[in-house]
């Protein structure tokens, strides 16, 4: 019995075996931190529309939701994440991919010049070039207020 409460109180406390975790227990990537960014404001923007019933209009109405994706609020502030703001989503149920999936809704900022990632409007993610990303549909309106994610442009 001192045994199995030994071995308890150790899984209570984290401590366990190196190895039991699986193949998917590891750090997160640099690849999988940046793609959790763009995530996180597609979250942001889905909520914003749940909650109020039309598009956040720019950066200061994603605020209040900082809790709720702040990785994703953080980029925005900092611009390393454009966003397009004013546009209704296709759909905002949790699952992303439902509706069309041909227009940006969101960018990392160096994708006009090398390109890199964006955040369609259906809220799936894609790789583009900078060609692609300029012929590519936009959505919505740029934050162009100072300080706003519009500044990384």
């Amino acid at each position: 019995m001192r045994g199995r409460f030994a071995f308890v109180v150790m899984l209570g406390l984290g401590f366990i075996a190196p190895g039991c975790g699986g193949a998917d227990n590891h750090p997160p990537t640099e690849d999988e931190m940046q793609q959790g960014v763009l995530t996180d404001v597609g979250e942001l923007y889905r909520v914003y529309i749940a909650k109020n019933k039309k598009p956040p209009a720019s950066l200061a109405d994603l605020t209040p939701l900082q809790m709720m994706s702040p990785m994703g609020l953080e980029a925005l502030k900092k611009g390393d994440v454009v966003v397009f703001y004013k546009v209704e989503l296709p759909d905002t149920g949790e699952e992303p991919g439902k509706g069309p999936g041909d227009v940006v809704l969101a960018y990392e900022k160096q994708v006009p010049e090398s390109g890199g990632r964006v955040l369609m409007l259906n809220r799936t993610i894609k790789t583009m070039t900078a060609d692609e990303f300029k012929a590519a549909n936009k959505a919505g309106t740029l934050d162009t207020k100072p300080g706003a994610a519009a500044k990384a442009k």
